[in-house]
């Protein structure tokens, strides 16, 4: 019977030669290429979840040989390890990767500094889990947000559409894997649009669109106290699990508006704070979702500001190329030495 240390090493190393991380692993595809599929215990300790379970090669050994599933075996000297001949593993073909993503859930609202340990036995009880790769920015941040593989879609479907499931205080936001794909291409089709429209706009001097229900307004900034944009930013993160757009505040303004990227987003958000209040430093701030003449007003303001700063700029750029084409410029100086 594996012990609790056994059984950590037991799945870390089942996931290493498993269905769902050995056929796309491209660094243990060209290993087990080398010695008729062995790897050897010093290169897997090379992976440091592996390593900060344990560095004994003799413990890890002890442990497959406990395992009840037989995916993993041992070589006569106790150094090497491959997976069971008897067990191929499947081909990572189209079909394949469809079923996977049926039984593939997202899950965001972890916190950014978790352990990884934590979050997989946070999931046990909601298993059985074959995989979960934590979502990471390009410089190897934890976004706060998983790929969940189950067992079997089932499980995966319990998981997603269940009433509540919290993770400590924080409500988790679920979808399956295909959703969640569908839902950031819409978003970023919706971004591609709303820029389209913008320069239309722009050509016609017509009011830019933004989306309704996207603006809050806070105030309660006490004078003195400093709050930045970028503070107000990652508070709203913090609470809501949602990024800010554009935030229209100056440092030593008391109030200001946070403007959100799509329709409704700034309601959503607004049913995630308590008390309508935020609290960031010393300052209790007070929020409330722009709506009707209010919210019409403030979009119309911030349309025209943005064509004035644009109409600005490309005036700017036009005064500068025309002074770069009329005499004096380097251009001209090379053409006359050539001459």
């Amino acid at each position: 019977m594996a012990n609790d240390l056994e059984q950590k090493i037991i799945k870390q190393i089942e996931y290493y030669f498993g269905d769902i991380n050995l056929p796309r692993d491209k660094f243990l595809q060209e290993k087990i290429k080398e010695d008729e599929g062995w790897i050897t215990l010093d290169v897997l300790l090379t992976f440091k979840r592996l390593s900060s379970l344990s560095t004994d090669q003799e413990v890890i050994a002890k442990a497959i040989e406990k395992s009840e599933n037989g995916l993993v075996v041992v070589s006569e000297d106790r150094k090497k390890l491959r997976r069971n001949p008897e067990k191929p593993s499947p081909e990572l073909n189209d079909e394949r990767r469809k079923e996977i993503m049926e039984r593939t859930a997202y899950a965001k609202g972890f916190p950014l500094d978790e352990d990884f340990n934590n979050i997989i036995s946070f999931l046990e009880p909601h298993g059985p889990v074959e995989s979960c790769s934590r979502r990471s920015t390009k410089d190897h941040k934890f976004k706060g947000s998983c790929f969940i593989i189950f067992k079997d879609v089932e499980t995966c479907k319990k998981f997603v559409e269940q009433e509540s499931v919290k993770y400590g205080e924080t409500e988790l936001i679920r979808k399956f894997q295909k959703v969640y794909f569908d839902d950031k291409k819409k978003e970023i089709q919706d971004r591609k649009d709303q820029k389209a429209a913008h320069r239309a706009s722009e050509k016609s001097g017509t009011p830019l669109q933004f989306p309704k229900g996207a603006v809050i307004h806070f105030s309660g900034i006490e004078e003195g106290v400093t709050v930045s944009r970028e503070e107000l930013k990652e508070k709203v993160k913090e609470v809501g699990k949602i990024e800010v757009k554009f935030v229209d505040f100056d440092q030593g303004d008391l109030e200001g508006y946070l403007r959100f990227a799509q329709e409704n987003e700034a309601v959503e958000f607004f049913k995630t704070v308590d008390n309508a209040t935020l609290e960031i430093g010393k300052s209790n701030i007070k929020l409330r979702v722009l709506e009707g003449d209010e919210e019409d007003e403030y979009l119309k303001k911030t349309s025209d500001s943005i064509l004035k700063i644009r109409k600005n700029k490309k005036q700017n750029s036009n005064n500068r190329k025309r002074k770069g084409n009329f005499g004096g410029g380097r251009r001209d100086a090379k053409v006359s030495k050539r001459n």
